[in-house]
């Protein structure tokens, strides 16, 4: 197995033997300035609502009114057999599955998620998430400046 000799992102000595300057502008970086962010060091938000489902997500790249982004990414979080339950938005949607595994319904098909499976959800298409019995971590992105401008209509009341 190979290893690697990077390391994470929060390790400020990481860099310490290449001769180049290190990203210090993270995560509210000028747009069009590179920035890194890791991922452990952001909050977890979620899975307190009853009209989202148990679903918990880490924002990494998300634009403010001083400092807008081209896009939204991040990480949505689900314990066993946890939901993100369905519902609809104007702007697109990509996930790409991180660990676990689980089924996202789009316009009443099912599709399987898990590591290395991507999926592509319509603008507008009705959509919600089951994880399956070991969790599931997959990464969600929006070509939009920032994820408050995104409304969440969703389909059923609780």
């Amino acid at each position: 197995m190979h290893q690697s000799n990077i390391a994470p992102a929060h390790d400020e000595n990481a860099f310490a033997a290449f001769d180049i300057p290190v990203a210090d502008n993270s995560p509210y970086a000028p747009s069009g300035s590179a920035f890194s962010i890791d991922a452990a060091t952001l909050p977890i938000e979620g899975g307190t609502d009853p009209i989202f489902g148990t679903v918990q997500w880490r924002t990494l790249i998300n634009g403010t009114a001083e400092s807008a982004k081209e896009f939204v990414l991040g990480i949505a979080e689900f314990a066993a057999h946890g939901t993100l339950l369905p519902h609809r938005h104007s702007p697109a949607e990509f996930y790409l599955g991180v660990d676990g595994d689980g089924v996202v319904t789009i316009d009443g098909i099912a599709h399987r998620i898990a590591a290395g499976i991507a999926l592509y959800i319509p603008g507008n298409a009705e959509h919600g998430v089951v994880a399956g019995p070991n969790g599931l971590r997959f990464t969600y992105g929006f070509a939009e400046s920032q994820f408050d401008s995104i409304e969440y209509r969703f389909s059923g009341g609780v």
